[in-house]
């Protein structure tokens, strides 16, 4: 399964959401499920939602963070029983966020809510995995922390280091080898069947030697015969 792109609470989202999550999972019947993660996050109970339906299930949730795994997405991967991040891949965490408008008694409101989000949701979610103590977990959440894949092994957000996959670089060289190979391959079986057809040079004086003193008529005789006998020659050893 691959979950590409935001992560949305909107149905008619092209990004990720719980829904189409529920509805892929409730479709595959297999032991071990491959999930390919690159997300820079979204909304924040979405993520969690996605998060519970991965560890609630039965299969073994491998979890491979194919570029980045940054807020929500970070919190779905926790969800792996395996966790496999490539050399060249990083994780970003830090505390819920959002927009806010209002007065003063309101914006103590979301505050608040940001707090029980952050506690109740966002930590729990870090917690299991995290090798180190709360208040440690809570000073990462606080900084938005980037972390590489070496160093999320290192704090336990992930298990498995691998190996980035990169794609053969194309230089001028190795195409002309493989331009070169087919060149050789098809232009080498037409000059394989043309050497019968090749006559050398010394075929025309040959003929224009049997004309003795040619005048300037002669001459043209004499190259009208050569065009001839090399023309013969070719189509008699088809």
């Amino acid at each position: 399964m691959y979950l590409y792109g935001t992560i949305s609470s909107y149905s008619w989202s092209d990004g990720i959401t719980s829904r189409n999550v529920q509805d892929a999972l409730n479709e595959i019947n297999t032991k071990t499920i491959n999930i390919h993660l690159n997300s820079p996050g979204g909304d924040v109970f979405e993520s969690v939602a996605i998060h519970n339906l991965l560890k609630n299930h039965s299969a073994q949730i491998n979890i491979h963070i194919d570029g980045l795994a940054a807020s929500g997405a970070s919190v779905i991967a926790m969800a792996g029983n395996n966790i496999i991040m490539p050399k060249n891949t990083m994780m970003m965490i830090h505390k819920a966020w959002t927009y806010a408008a209002g007065n003063a008694d309101d914006l103590r409101k979301t505050a608040n809510r940001l707090d029980k989000i952050d506690s109740a949701a966002v930590l729990e979610s870090y917690a299991s995995r995290f090798v180190g103590d709360k208040n440690e977990l809570i000073e990462l959440l606080k900084e938005d922390t980037w972390l590489t894949a070496e160093e999320c092994v290192a704090l336990g957000f992930a298990d498995e280091l691998a190996e980035e996959i990169e794609k053969p670089e194309e230089n001028e060289s190795n195409q002309d080898s493989i331009k070169d190979q087919i060149l050789n391959k098809y232009l080498g079986g037409v000059a394989a069947s043309s050497k019968k057809k090749v006559l050398t040079t010394t075929a025309i004086p040959q003929v224009l030697n049997q004309n003795e003193s040619p005048t300037t008529v002669n001459r043209f005789s004499a190259m009208a015969k050569a065009f001839n006998f090399v023309t013969q020659n070719i189509k008699g050893k088809e």
